[in-house]
């Protein structure tokens, strides 16, 4: 088994054609067969299988390729990790996020990280919290940022808070609960909730709230909106009121297009989390980006 025939695989994978895989590796059609026969004799398994005169792949070539995947991501962060130690200031960092987090608060740590280290390549990956675990177990991300609300396994990855997430009430400018410097829960039980559709971490989240304040989900009047952009210019158009991170509304406050207010329920508070896997060696320039995540929330909103 050498590295060439876990790349002729991964591709192999992908596209599922050998003769697109030759094109991708600058090789003959008959070297990718050779690659991959191979890498079958020292596995003693197939791993593809034609069916209906299409290649497939098989069960345990399903499985491998988590395998061979995440070997390649090490052998090319090792590298990248060793040029860094020559140079801290330059190399790559590939930094997963949720929505959120990667729509909200990274962008502008980003842009201060960069001007501080030029030459260092942020890579930014905004997934559902599925498709980040699964990046991270693939090792194709350094970390992820994710709320803590998220199910993380902390006997496998290192699991950080490092900001917490205030979530506010927000409302149209001319509702009656504009003028109010705060209420309770139970004073808006008839108003219209814009609220993320099922499956969604921060839905299940504000639901958890709901309920720890006495209300189930079934006493509220939902309006269900698939983004959280989609809900904040709900609310400035009328729709009706929601629950959001307070970081996510700061322009719409600030700009008078939204009107905040407290809520009485001491509750509604989530942190902001990083995960890597635990015996990670992170690079110099990883290190480098995870030293400023906590000085998030002293960050000026942009007028």
């Amino acid at each position: 088994m050498d590295i060439k025939q876990l790349e002729a695989f991964v591709i192999l994978s992908e596209c599922l054609s050998v003769t697109r895989a030759a094109e991708q590796l600058y090789c003959t059609q008959p070297a990718v067969s050779i690659k991959i026969r191979k890498l079958e004799e020292t596995l003693n398994t197939a791993l593809f299988e034609r069916l209906n005169n299409r290649l497939h792949l098989t069960p345990q070539g399903v499985v491998y390729r988590e395998y061979a995947l995440q070997i390649l991501n090490l052998l090319k962060q090792s590298q990248e990790h060793m040029r860094q130690f020559d140079d801290p200031a330059s190399g790559t960092v590939c930094v997963g996020a949720s929505h959120f987090c990667g729509a909200w608060l990274l962008p502008r740590l980003m842009a201060d990280f960069k001007k501080t280290f030029p030459c260092v390549n942020t890579r930014l990956s905004i997934a559902t919290t599925e498709k980040l675990t699964t990046r991270l177990a693939a090792h194709e991300d350094d970390f992820i940022i994710v709320s803590d609300y998220i199910g993380i396994d902390t006997n496998k990855y290192t699991v950080v808070n490092f900001l917490s997430d205030p979530f506010v009430l927000i409302c149209p400018p001319d509702h009656w609960l504009a003028d109010k410097q705060e209420c309770s829960i139970i004073d808006i039980l008839e108003e219209t909730f814009l609220f993320k559709p099922a499956r969604s971490a921060t839905r299940s989240f504000l639901l958890d709230n709901f309920r720890k304040a006495g209300v189930e989900s079934e006493c509220l009047r939902l309006l269900e909106i698939g983004s959280l952009e989609g809900i904040k210019q709900g609310v400035v158009y009328g729709l009706g009121i929601s629950v959001v991170s307070r970081f996510s509304v700061e322009q719409e406050i600030l700009n008078g297009q939204v009107r905040e207010v407290k809520l009485k329920e001491p509750l509604f508070l989530r942190r902001i989390s990083y995960a890597h896997y635990r015996d990670k060696l992170l690079s110099p320039a990883a290190q480098n980006f995870l030293a400023r995540l906590p000085a998030l929330d002293r960050y000026p909103v942009p007028e």
